[in-house]
């Protein structure tokens, strides 16, 4: 015969699990609050750590910005230098030799020409944003003898062949060619105007620099 007798009161009886829900539930929000205020408090210590910084810098900013305008003004005052200093030393490099022209005709101009008037137009344009030296030579000039026409025609193609005229002439071109009446009313002689485009000279490319901008 066996016997059992069970020595706990109905009021004393605990739940055979390990951990209540209402401890779990606790546990929970007490973890999650924990976790909350820490953020909060990570927060706060970032924002008040860079707001700092930001002070910092506004500081910084104004001790650093009379020399950062003093260096500004330094950069465009050597702009303007180099960018005189530039169309000093191109002007030079880009005008035309007259002298060797000269010298130059002497040896394309036949013996039955004279040429009795040169006329010479420069000017500077911009081309491709480049300041350009442009120069264009107008020949007037007389031709004596039954080949005159040809020998002018002869003139043209030398202006643009041979040397000095074949490295600097763009264009060497006839504009007009009629006989010129002379107080016997013989008609031998031919006058004619010759012009002559140079090829075109870049002087230089200006040195730009933004002024700086500062609040």
């Amino acid at each position: 015969m066996n016997l059992y007798v069970n020595l706990i009161l109905e009021s004393e009886l605990r739940s055979s699990s390990r951990v209540s829900r209402k401890f779990a539930i606790m546990v929970s929000a007490v973890t999650f609050i924990s976790i909350l205020l820490s953020i909060i408090a990570f927060v706060m210590i970032g924002a008040h750590s860079a707001k700092r910084t930001l002070v910092f810098a506004e500081q910084e900013h104004k001790q650093l910005n009379p020399v950062f305008m003093a260096v500004n003004d330094l950069k465009q005052e050597l702009a303007e230098i180099q960018n005189l200093t530039n169309a000093i030393a191109t002007w030079s490099q880009t005008r035309v030799d007259y002298p060797g022209v000269f010298i130059g005709l002497q040896s394309v101009v036949p013996p039955n020409i004279q040429l009795i008037r040169l006329t010479i137009n420069e000017s500077i344009a911009m081309i491709e944003n480049v300041p350009t030296r442009s120069i264009t030579l107008y020949f007037q000039g007389k031709a004596a003898g039954d080949h005159s026409e040809t020998d002018v025609q002869h003139l043209e193609k030398n202006m643009k062949e041979k040397p000095p005229f074949n490295e600097i002439m763009d264009l060497a071109e006839v504009k007009q060619f009629e006989a010129v009446k002379n107080n016997a009313g013989q008609t031998s002689m031919r006058a004619f105007d010759i012009e002559c485009r140079l090829k075109t000279r870049k002087l230089f490319q200006p040195v730009k620099i933004n002024p700086a901008k500062t609040k």
